[in-house]
């Protein structure tokens, strides 16, 4: 069943005129026949009863009348709400943030974004780096922002945003504050706060420092909750150094190699981005993301 044949089967169950339904479907009255012959091929048996001049809906015309009348409208309806999508000027957009990647850093474009359309439905969402990618193979999620590694999708588009180092966060006062920079020896010493999920990136760092074990730990599920916890004395944190504190915590570099990651954005190659997607990766392309590395020396 095709929807033309629908289609004629409506217009000429509405006018009961084969010559006035097949102008009004702008086709030729033999196209129009044949259609409906073969649509009755098809239903089992005649749709209508000619007599002479007069045409009228045989009693199975009647009963298909409603059905083919519902399915021809829901027809228009999906060719309009296509149309419409194709036409929209906005779209959802969906960020997956890996553990340990602030979410300050997308202020900057998320603003700029947000001035150029206000009418935007945003989602972030944090997690594990094996979770996000799988959400945004799945189509789930837009965008994600990663820590760079040797092993990702092939199937993923990357481009870099910036490179930070790992800073210890400390409180003013705590005996490493003077230091210009902190060994693993010295982290090993300090009760450490750490992410509770041992595939954040900062953990996984401070694991693979020269195989450093402190014997007390504290644990925490967001790097705020983890820097409430260096305010309060608690301990000390190794985090990216563009993850914003409060003024009183220092931030120290590592003396350890490597000491920096490089954070990308990603998304998967080759699938359609809607609008506001497609603009928000503009934006985050053409940010100069140097300009917003934090000052060290201005922290202490």
């Amino acid at each position: 069943m095709e929807l033309n044949q629908i289609k004629y089967f409506v217009e000429l169950a509405r006018t009961l005129n084969f010559t006035r339904a097949a102008e009004a479907s702008h086709v030729t009255q033999p196209a129009l026949t044949r259609a409906i012959q073969k649509l009755e091929e098809e239903l089992g048996g005649p749709l209508f009863r000619r007599e002479r001049r007069h045409t009228q809906l045989t009693e199975l015309g009647r009963l298909m009348l409603p059905p083919l009348q519902r399915a021809l409208d829901s027809a228009r309806d999906a060719r309009v709400q296509a149309d419409a999508f194709r036409r929209r000027e906005t779209s959802p957009l969906r960020i997956g943030l890996e553990y340990s990647i602030p979410t300050l850093v997308l202020t900057p474009v998320l603003t700029a974004l947000r001035r150029r359309n206000s009418d935007i439905e945003l989602t972030l969402r944090e997690g594990p780096r094996a979770a996000i990618c799988e959400q945004m193979l799945a189509g789930e999620l837009d965008f994600a922002s990663l820590v760079e590694t040797s092993d990702l999708q092939e199937r993923l588009h990357r481009w870099q945003m910036y490179s930070e180092r790992y800073v210890l966060f400390c409180p003013p006062g705590h005996r490493l504050a003077a230091r210009d920079a902190v060994s693993a020896g010295d982290i090993a010493e300090e009760c450490l706060l750490m992410h509770e999920d041992a595939a954040c990136p900062a953990r996984a760092f401070v694991t693979e420092l020269n195989h450093v074990h402190p014997t007390r730990r504290h644990f925490a599920n967001s790097p705020s909750q983890i820097l409430d916890m260096v305010q309060a004395s608690l301990g000390v944190a190794v985090e990216g150094e563009r993850l914003p504190c409060a003024a009183p915590l220092l931030r120290r570099p590592i003396a350890a190699e490597p000491d920096t990651r490089t954070v990308i954005l990603t998304t998967v190659a080759g699938r359609p981005l809607g609008p506001t997607a497609a603009l928000f990766l503009k934006l985050m392309r053409a940010r100069a993301w140097s300009l917003d590395a934090p000052a060290l020396a201005a922290a202490a």
